[in-house]
């Protein structure tokens, strides 16, 4: 086939196939065609019970990781707490340095129960984030860059009929960068420990909103 046939063909197939399709789906079809680059997903929030609440972000992590890293849960709890209180509708979040100063004070915090932990801050809402993996090197390799941070999150409703059981529960992993088999010897603890964090968040408050994501 000519260059000239093929340049005339191209079209003339993707216009029959627009014609094929109604409404909206054919316009999003033929811009992807056109443009080559997909519209996002429309993603539905897996839990919606945070809407309208006062909720509270704890972090726990185990000894060896607050040997490593001794700011872990006052970072995550600070971020997860600020995008929670800026994505979920009508969310009031506690704020996160008076939840780490409360577990500093309390060493056996943990021993509490949801409801218990919940009523210390007015909270109806609590949210616990039990650190399982939160790294920024390769496994035995200081020198490789790969962040990790793998954590279970739980949900509960203590307002509800059954305040210390879980009502929302997940396991969420994210490594940085993504999508790469190794780690990157060209970065730094404060580059690499953000980004994951980022990517993380992104993870956790995506499943309590609706919201968008760019297609693969």
């Amino acid at each position: 086939m000519s260059k000239t046939v093929r340049q005339f063909t191209r079209p003339v197939v993707l216009l029959c196939c627009v014609a094929a399709l109604n409404g909206c789906e054919a316009f999003g079809w033929f811009a992807y065609g056109v443009a080559g680059d997909p519209p996002p997903l429309d993603v539905k929030a897996e839990y919606r019970g945070l809407d309208h609440q006062q909720i509270v972000v704890i972090v726990d992590a185990d000894l060896q990781t607050l040997y490593r890293y001794p700011a872990a849960p006052l970072e995550v709890c600070t971020t997860l707490s600020n995008a929670m209180a800026e994505h979920v509708p009508g969310a009031v979040v506690v704020n996160p340095r008076q939840v780490v100063e409360f577990q500093e004070r309390n060493i056996y915090w943990n021993t509490l129960t949801y409801q218990e932990m919940a009523a210390t801050f007015n909270a109806t809402r609590l949210v616990m984030i039990d650190l399982i993996e939160y790294r920024s090197h390769e496994p035995g390799d200081r020198t490789m860059w790969r962040g990790q941070i793998t954590a279970d999150v739980r949900i509960a409703e203590v307002d509800g009929p059954t305040p210390n059981d879980m009502a929302y529960g997940t396991t969420v992993s994210v490594t940085y960068p993504p999508d790469q088999q190794f780690g990157v010897v060209n970065a730094d603890e404060l580059t690499i420990r953000k980004a994951t964090l980022d990517l993380f968040t992104l993870a956790v408050v995506g499943k309590f909103h609706d919201h968008k994501e760019e297609r693969e």
